[in-house]
């Protein structure tokens, strides 16, 4: 970072009243329900667990989980405490810029865009995939293509993106508690009931937490908290945030790491340690479902389906608001437009960039549906491409934490939080050079269409770097904006 940026950086930037500041009324209750309805939790119990229990750790993945929310909470130890310094919105594009400066800050500001707007398109794909099935399934209905069923679920993100958060909040805080109350009783029903043979601990042994491959573990285990920084993206939209932002983030953390651990020991001990990875090979898409229905009963089995479609809705309306937010900090940075950066002026609502974000992810549906990519492998696809980036996100994120907080000259150094988040950006790197080699099972990409998908990712955070370069020459005022600065 030059001496320009730090000083640029250290400038005291009070919420301005141009209209690019957002407003809002969460408090930390509604901000860990927001931001965990972005982690999808039934999709994450019906879809990802049985994946990541057959391609890594088995039996062990409750401890993998456990050990990655760790990694995770000391990510968040420093993101805090730098979050509570910066007093800025934007949450990574902001924290890059402030640590590593406005070049990376620019590179990881692309990046994050791409990234969200990826998962985005993947769970609209999703929610018509499974609102597909609930037609089918419960109501008997025909076959409807998904991108059909996705157009009214690209409406619904676009009419509650005019308004203001705290609407999107409340209809976010519905669906989650929804999911939860389905993990909670499957859990108490497999544990009342005694699993398939007595509730065992097989999954706390050594011999499986170091089974299969703790690489692809960690790499899922990882994913499984993306989303987690978002509650420093709503600084402005949150009551008191020196208070909410940290409780909140800690909050996410605890809650995601204890909830899918205990819910995917559950789940092992359902069909007992050696017979669960016979059931997800068997049947990786519907043995979640089936486990639900024997020990819950057809209700839930129905209300699972239901809830798998009502968690993809919260999942884009998360989604959607997150990659809003991030065009709307590039467009009052300058970046972009600054049209896009402008509040809406009666629900103080990023209502330009929402309608943006809604345009591109139409033309991107349309893109995708004539390129006739298979239904069975795009959510997939995208979702694996959305985890490579969060990744390379990670890694800048826990650096730049780990830079700032040591050099900070305003607060003086945190030594703790510093030294926490460059221990985790070890791990991460490692954790990027494994997703890498292991992309192909990450994304179910091969050949050309790896190439691509890598030269994407890694093209648009070079994009974001040239294009800072060059905004440094030509306008200048522009640059020293870069990060919200």
């Amino acid at each position: 970072m030059s001496a320009a940026d730090q000083a640029a950086a250290l400038k005291d930037t009070s919420h301005d009243t141009s209209g690019t500041a957002l407003r809002g009324n969460m408090g930390a209750l509604e901000l860990i329900f927001t931001v965990m309805a972005y982690n999808g939790p039934a999709v994450v119990f019906l879809g990802f667990l049985p994946v990541a229990i057959l391609l890594g750790n088995g039996v062990g993945t409750p401890v993998a989980i456990i050990v990655c929310g760790l990694v995770i909470a000391m990510v968040a130890f420093g993101l805090v405490k730098m979050a509570g310094r910066l007093d800025k919105p934007g949450g990574f594009y902001t924290l890059i810029t402030a640590g590593l400066g406005r070049t990376t800050g620019l590179a990881a500001g692309f990046t994050a865009l791409t990234c969200y707007f990826l998962v985005l398109v993947g769970v609209y794909a999703l929610g018509g995939m499974t609102l597909g099935a609930v037609i089918q399934e419960i109501f008997d209905g025909p076959h409807i293509a998904w991108w059909v069923l996705a157009l009214p679920l690209l409406a619904l993100a676009t009419v509650l993106g005019h308004f203001n958060i705290n609407f999107s909040a409340k209809v976010l805080t519905f669906f989650l508690m929804c999911e939860l109350a389905l993990m909670v009783v499957y859990d108490v029903a497999v544990l009342v009931q005694g699993g398939a043979h007595g509730i065992g601990f097989d999954s706390f042994t050594p011999h499986h937490i170091f089974s299969g491959s703790i690489s692809i573990a960690f790499l899922f285990g990882i994913g499984l908290f993306g989303g987690f920084e978002a509650t420093v993206i709503f600084r402005d939209e949150v009551r008191k945030p020196e208070r909410t932002i940290p409780r909140a983030t800690y909050g996410v953390v605890a809650l995601l790491a204890g909830m899918y651990a205990l819910t995917a020991w559950c789940f092992i001990n359902a069909y007992g340690a050696d017979a669960v990875m016979g059931a997800v090979s068997g049947d990786l898409t519907g043995s979640a479902k089936n486990s639900v229905k024997d020990y819950v009963g057809q209700f839930a089995y129905d209300s699972a389906t239901v809830m798998f479609f009502t968690s993809s809705i919260a999942l884009i309306l998360a989604a959607h608001s997150i990659t809003a937010r991030y065009l709307f900090n590039l467009g009052a940075d300058g970046i972009f437009p600054q049209s896009l950066g402008k509040a809406h002026p009666r629900h103080v609502s990023p209502h330009r960039a929402s309608i943006v974000v809604s345009t591109a992810a139409l033309i991107t549906i349309a893109c995708v549906t004539l390129a006739k990519v298979p239904e069975s492998q795009l959510y997939a696809l995208l979702a694996g491409l959305y985890g490579y980036a969060f990744m390379i996100l990670m890694v800048l994120v826990a650096l730049a934490i780990g830079v700032y907080l040591l050099r900070d000259r305003l607060h003086g150094p945190a030594v703790a939080p510093a030294l926490s988040s460059f221990i985790a950006f070890g791990i991460m790197c490692l954790t990027l050079v494994l997703a890498t080699k292991n992309f192909t099972l990450l994304t179910g990409a091969t050949g050309m269409t790896k190439t691509a998908m890598l030269s994407l990712i890694w093209g648009v955070t070079v994009l974001g770097a040239v294009y800072a370069v060059v905004v440094r020459r030509k306008k200048p005022e522009v640059y020293a904006r870069i990060g919200r600065q």
